[in-house]
C-alpha cells in the first residue's frame, strides 16, 4: 500500500490518531514526510520545528536517519495518544461517540434492546466507521430514522391502513418530506434491530420491506377482476376495477368463482383479465410486487370468502418466489393453500436465463412450501424468467 506523506503537521497528527481510532490494537503507527512537497527550504524548516515542539509533549517520537552526510526525518511514530489529543484539543473517538449518543440513549420510547444497538454504534463511530447506514456522529439522521421506525411500528398495528407514498409518510412522521428516501437503508436496519417482530426473515430489500407496510414510492389502488359488488349493489360488467385501498373492505363477491389468482406484474394482470377472465369466472387481484398490508388484508379476506383454489403468478426469480412465500404465509392461517401458477421448474429450465444480478437465495429453506422446488432451482442455478413473456392461461385446480 502506498505510504501517505505529509507537509502539514496538523494533518500528519490527525492521521495518526485517525488510524489509531480505526484500529485501537495497533502498536506501531508511523507517518512519513513528503520531502518533495515543500515549496521552499524555509517551509521545510518551519515544519520540522513544529514537529519538534510536538515531540516535547511526549505525543510523538521523530526518527531520523543520515543520507549523504545529512540528518533527515525518516518517519514520525505515535507514542502517547492522550498527549497528542491534548495538544490538538481533540477528543478521543470513543468519547466523541459516547457524547454524541448520550441524549438519544435517554429516550423513553425505545425497547431495552436499543442500548445494545447504541453500544454497537458507539464502537463503530469511535473507529470512524459508519454503521446501520449512518455516518459517524450523525445523530440527527439517527434520531429521524428512529422516529420513522416508530411510525412504521405504529402503522403495523393497523393492517388495513391505506397505502401511502414515501414523502407523505415522512411528513406525517414529523420529518422533512425526503427523509425516508434519504435514510431508508438506516430505517430498515434499525427496524430489524429495534423491532425484529416487524421485520422479515425472507431477505427483502428496503423497498420490498417498506411495501409490506403499505409505504410505497407510488401507491396504487386495489385492482381486481371478477363478479363483485359493493354492499348489495353488483358492479357493472368491466374487465377489472380499481378501488381506493382504504375502502377495499366494501368489495364483496356477488357470485361463486372457480379460482382465486393473485398476479405480481401489471401487464400480466391486464392480459389475464382481458384474455382469460372476460367471463369473470375467477377472482383476479393485482399485487404490484410485494402487496401492501391493506392490499394483503383484502386478498386474505376475499380469498377466504371465495373458498376456491388459490394461485399466484409471478416472475420466476428470487423476488418472485419471495413474494409467493409472503402471500403463502399470509393465507395459511385461514387454511388456504396457495399454489404456483405458471411458476414451475420445467418452465424455468425451458425459458429461463442466467441472471447473476438477482438476489441470492439459500436452498432448502422452505421445504414445506408449494414453491420449494422452484425456490431451490433458482438458488442452485440463478436462472430467472419474467412472467410477462408467458401468455396467460386459466389456472388448473
Amino acid at each position: 500500500m502506498k505510504r501517505r506523506a505529509f507537509i502539514d503537521v496538523s494533518a500528519l497528527l490527525d492521521d495518526l490518531l485517525n488510524r489509531l481510532e480505526s484500529k485501537p490494537t495497533a502498536t506501531r503507527l508511523l507517518a512519513y514526510i513528503d520531502d518533495d512537497g515543500f515549496a521552499s527550504v524555509l517551509d521545510r524548516d518551519r515544519f520540522e520545528r513544529e514537529l519538534e515542539m510536538v515531540e516535547r509533549t511526549g505525543g510523538i517520537q521523530i526518527q531520523r536517519r543520515r543520507i549523504d552526510g545529512d540528518t533527515v526525518i525518516a518517519h514520525v511514530r505515535l507514542t502517547n495518544p492522550m498527549a497528542l489529543y491534548a495538544h490538538l484539543g481533540r477528543q478521543p473517538g470513543q468519547q466523541r461517540a459516547n457524547d454524541a449518543l448520550a441524549g438519544i440513549r435517554r429516550r423513553a420510547d425505545l425497547p431495552e434492546r436499543a442500548q445494545a444497538l447504541f453500544d454497537e454504534l458507539a464502537d463503530s463511530w469511535a473507529r470512524g466507521v459508519g454503521r446501520f447506514g449512518l455516518t459517524p456522529g450523525d445523530v440527527d439522521s439517527l434520531t429521524k430514522s428512529i422516529d420513522l421506525v416508530l411510525a412504521i411500528v405504529q402503522r403495523a398495528k393497523e393492517p388495513s391502513a391505506s397505502p401511502i407514498d414515501f414523502r407523505s409518510f415522512s411528513r406525517q412522521s414529523g420529518a422533512d418530506s425526503k427523509a425516508l428516501e434519504r435514510m431508508s437503508t438506516a430505517v430498515a436496519a434499525l427496524l430489524s434491530r429495534l423491532h425484529p417482530e416487524h421485520s422479515s426473515s425472507m431477505g427483502l430489500d428496503v423497498d420490498e420491506l417498506l411495501a409490506t407496510f403499505g409505504i410505497l414510492k407510488t401507491p396504487h389502488p386495489l385492482l381486481l377482476s371478477g363478479p363483485l359488488k359493493i354492499a348489495v349493489m353488483p358492479l357493472p360488467d368491466l374487465a377489472y376495477y380499481g378501488v381506493p385501498p382504504d375502502q377495499g373492505g366494501q368489495i364483496q363477491l356477488s357470485a361463486e368463482v372457480g379460482y382465486v389468482l393473485t398476479i405480481e406484474n401489471y401487464v400480466s394482470f391486464i392480459r389475464h383479465v382481458r384474455e382469460v377472465n372476460a367471463d369473470r369466472s375467477g377472482l383476479v387481484i393485482y399485487t404490484g410486487g410485494f402487496p401492501a398490508r391493506a392490499h394483503l388484508h383484502q386478498i386474505v379476506r376475499l380469498a377466504t370468502a371465495a373458498g376456491a383454489p388459490a394461485f399466484h403468478w409471478g416472475d420466476m426469480d428470487a423476488g418472485g418466489v419471495r413474494i409467493f412465500r409472503h402471500l403463502e404465509d399470509a393465507l395459511a392461517p385461514s387454511g388456504i393453500v396457495l399454489r404456483p401458477h405458471l411458476m414451475e421448474p420445467l418452465l424455468l429450465r425451458r425459458h429461463g436465463m442466467s441472471s447473476k444480478n438477482q438476489r441470492r437465495l439459500a436452498a432448502g429453506v422452505c421445504p414445506a412450501s408449494t414453491i420449494s422446488a422452484l425456490w431451490d432451482l433458482i438458488a442452485e442455478t440463478a436462472l430467472a424468467h419474467e412472467q410477462e413473456s408467458l401468455a396467460p392461461v386459466r389456472p388448473a385446480p
